[in-house]
């Protein structure tokens, strides 16, 4: 038996509640009306920010010729399947899988004279551990404030703030060592366009186009190591002073369709 004080809408009284005439919002958590718009992300500049640029050294040039030998091999034992077999048990290097995307970011830090680099973000989301918390908490909250700005409307397009990546941020860094080197912590931040129509039972649908952008600044830190080797990252801090290497910003995005009924919960993948 219904509950007798339960107040059951009819479909053309669902559709009401949505359309009846409110206060549009322009703005409800990280999101707001508007074109993609990239929002203010500061980097940092590694061990430039503590140290003043200088001349090569010959223990640098010796450094750099140490570094690229170690670069070739890990290309050579760590991106193929068959060798990366060969070395189980004899080493540890590459037993955490492929280092491909790691092993590029690395070589365009010795030779892409600081230009800007593009990661595959799609194969991150897709292959990393760690990015199933993000893909998840992310869809939830833009679901969330999607239906807030979407009152009243039914065609628009929001841009976020940035979401922080990292420890103790809004989703954790990669769990891999590939993409701990190639990408680490970093800021993304979404840009979509939105529809909003109305099904056969009258429930409220939104249709989502969804760009996520993600961005890095690749370089070393003073006073941290690598997660995998412990290596310092002075080790590599010195071609930044020196200009033997140098930092570069790191872009990638990912195409999202959403869909859903207002009010319904965003799927955990």
């Amino acid at each position: 038996m219904n509950n007798p004080f339960e107040i059951l809408l009819q479909p053309t009284e669902k559709k009401a509640v949505h359309t009846q005439k409110v206060m549009l919002e322009g703005q409800s958590g990280r999101y707001r009306i508007g074109k993609p718009t990239r929002p203010n992300i500061v980097h940092d500049n590694g061990f430039l920010d503590v140290e003043q640029k200088r001349a090569p050294t010959k223990e640098d040039y010796e450094q750099l010729s140490k570094w690229k030998r170690m670069l070739w091999g890990a290309e050579l034992l760590c991106n193929h399947e068959t060798l990366r077999k060969m070395t189980t048990g004899l080493t540890d290097k590459c037993s955490s899988g492929s280092l491909q995307d790691a092993t590029a970011a690395y070589r365009h830090f010795l030779e892409g004279k600081g230009k800007p680099y593009t990661v595959d973000y799609e194969k991150y989301l897709r292959e990393d551990s760690a990015a199933l918390e993000l893909k998840v908490k992310l869809r939830k909250d833009f679901q969330k404030h999607v239906e807030i700005i979407g009152k009243d409307r039914v065609k628009f397009s929001v841009t976020s703030e940035a979401y922080a990546i990292g420890p103790g941020k809004f989703a954790q860094s990669p769990a891999s060592e590939n993409w701990q080197k190639t990408i680490g912590a970093h800021y993304i931040w979404v840009s979509a366009d939105v529809t909003v129509t109305t099904n056969q039972s009258a429930e409220i649908v939104y249709r989502a186009d969804v760009t996520i952008h993600m961005e890095d600044k690749y370089n070393f830190n003073p006073g941290k190591s690598d997660e995998k080797t412990g290596i310092a990252d002075k080790e590599n801090g010195r071609f930044e002073v020196t200009g033997l290497g140098q930092q570069f910003l790191t872009y990638g995005t990912a195409k999202r369709q959403w869909e859903w009924i207002e009010g319904q919960p965003a799927p955990d993948f």
